[in-house]
């Protein structure tokens, strides 16, 4: 196995520096009500100049979601003890009127049962039972305009037989009933996962290369194979190892939830990536099959490489207010996909399916030309999922080109993998997102080989 190298580390603040940092959120969960209420407090400010933004989308989900549905009670507490009840603003925000009357704090409560009945797609969800609370972040998490960069105290409050877990700082030994975390940013706060609950259980995998754990909730009895998920989730990791040269996440957690599908309407099918953790819902009655999950936690785990570590425009920094427009979910998508199932995996039937994909596509796909197709995915990439397939397949396919090119050209010598560790170095070097018109020079100067040709091949609608 190749050299293993960690970087990119998001830095979890030790708890005793939390008296440091000025703005605190505080978590409160009462087990028997399902809903959360959530504090904020920071450096005062004028009330005219205080906005509550709440999130209506997050990287990697490509769909727009009406978070502020589910929030309600927004009140604002000025210095002096007065309390303002917040305003719905012209956007996904709340105000709270027009005085210099200096705010310090906001408290709303976000409603996570409604939420799960209203959002069909699990993987936007929060999830609440009676042993258990799921939490995404950015799904209770908003923020005070501006301070989107300012370090954050986090302490989470539930029932004191309640066991806390989070993907900021993963541990099999949870804290009861309370726990406190320091965050170095908003956007690493709502990235992270929350799972409170005497249903959830939490192991870690031995022999990994970062501390890699399962936490896991089931609605059944029956007993979750961890052990299962764990193995697998270590020859994933292994195998990305092994393919890019490093491991860029400090630590990874992957999160199962198997659950009662609330309606037949409820899709339970999409899984969720994250910086250093994933995602997979499931309805309870499909259980864990190493096989036929491999190729699923690969690709989830890969992205913790691309996007995640190598993006272009509109994915970091991120536009909490709308699904922002992004030109690349093509490369996002299909490039992992590649590198999962043809690279490490060596699926020769995912690249028949996704040729498949690419030339049975409706017409309205079809005329698409690559950035104008991932345009239209930066908000419809799940809910009409032929747009969703045609762009990872096309990206997919855009990566073998790439590679049987540059395989050619070099004698063997170099493939893809150059071409894809070309744009993580750059990323690194570069810590800003690449703009559409630099991809193709990055990946012909890591690679040595003018790859314009295969480039604007895959730019226009396919033929």
């Amino acid at each position: 196995m190749n050299r293993v190298i960690i970087f990119f580390s998001i830095i979890i603040v030790n708890v005793s520096l939390h008296a440091q940092n000025k703005l605190s959120y505080f978590l409160n969960y009462k087990t028997s009500s399902n809903k959360a209420v959530v504090e904020v407090n920071f450096d005062s400010f004028a009330t005219k100049d205080v906005k509550l933004v709440i999130p209506r989308s997050a990287p990697g989900t490509y769909i727009l979601t009406n978070y502020m549905a589910f929030v309600d009670n927004v009140i604002g507490y000025t210095t002096t003890g007065k309390q303002l009840s917040g305003m719905i603003g012209d956007g996904s925000f709340f105000t709270f009127g027009e005085s210099n009357d200096l705010l310090n704090k906001v408290s709303y409560t976000v409603d996570i049962q409604k939420m799960e009945i209203d959002l069909l797609d699990a993987s936007s969800s929060s999830k609440a039972r009676e042993d258990f609370l799921g939490l995404f972040g950015y799904s209770v998490f908003g923020f005070i305009e501006g301070l989107e960069s300012e370090a954050i105290n986090l302490t989470i409050k539930t029932d004191s037989s309640w066991p806390i877990f989070s993907t900021l700082c993963p541990d099999t030994k949870r804290k009861y009933g309370m726990d406190n975390y320091g965050v170095e940013n908003y956007a690493v706060l709502v990235d992270a996962q929350y799972l409170l609950g005497k249903g959830v259980q939490v192991i870690r995998v031995e022999e990994a290369q970062i501390p890699l754990f399962v936490a896991a909730y089931s609605e059944s009895e029956t007993t979750i194979d961890l052990e299962s998920i764990g193995n697998t989730a270590l020859l994933s990791l292994q195998k990305l190892a092994d393919y890019f040269g490093y491991v860029p996440m400090p630590h990874y957690t992957l999160v199962y939830e198997f659950l009662t599908p609330i309606s037949e309407r409820h899709d339970y099918g999409f899984n969720m990536e994250h910086l250093n953790s994933m995602t997979a819902h499931r309805d309870i009655s499909k259980e864990f099959y190493p096989n036929r999950d491999l190729g699923t936690i690969i690709h989830h785990m890969g992205h913790s490489w691309v996007p995640l570590r190598s993006w272009g425009e509109g994915y970091r920094p991120f536009a909490w207010q709308v699904a922002p427009l992004i030109e690349t979910i093509w490369l996002n998508e299909g490039f992992i996909w590649y590198v999962s199932f043809q690279e490490i995996l060596t699926n020769e039937e995912r690249l028949n399916w996704w040729k498949t994909t690419v030339d049975n596509a409706p017409d309205f796909i079809k005329a698409k030309s690559l950035k104008e197709l991932s345009l239209l995915g930066s908000t419809q990439y799940a809910s009409d999922f032929r747009i969703g397939k045609n762009l990872f397949s096309r990206g997919a396919l855009m990566a073998y080109d790439l590679d049987e090119y540059i395989q050619k050209q070099t004698n063997g010598k170099k493939s893809f993998k150059d071409a894809i560790l070309g744009l993580l170095s750059w990323s690194n070097e570069n810590q800003r997102a690449f703009k559409y018109n630099e991809i193709e020079s990055i990946m012909s100067q890591a690679t040595g080989v003018d790859l314009s040709p295969v480039w604007n091949k895959w730019q226009n609608a396919p033929e």
